[in-house]
């Protein structure tokens, strides 16, 4: 699970194990896709460093180690 947390306007970006809610690693804005919905043809989705996202799959669900087995 993909958790945003933003303090002080600071925003961080983690994710976390879908059962336990443990931190299992730091995310950037970039591996993350947020679903533009309908009626947003004819814009292309970039990256940080200009690449377009072709990504359209939905995030795989994450467990820690422990909650894994």
């Amino acid at each position: 699970m993909v958790k945003v947390h933003v303090e002080n306007g600071v925003q961080t970006i983690t994710e976390v194990c879908e059962d336990c809610k443990c931190h299992i690693r730091d995310l950037h804005v970039d591996d993350i896709l947020v679903d533009p919905g309908e009626g947003f043809s004819g814009y292309t989705l970039t990256d940080s460093q200009d690449r377009e996202i072709t990504n359209t799959e939905p995030r795989a669900k994450c467990y820690c180690e422990e909650c894994n087995n």
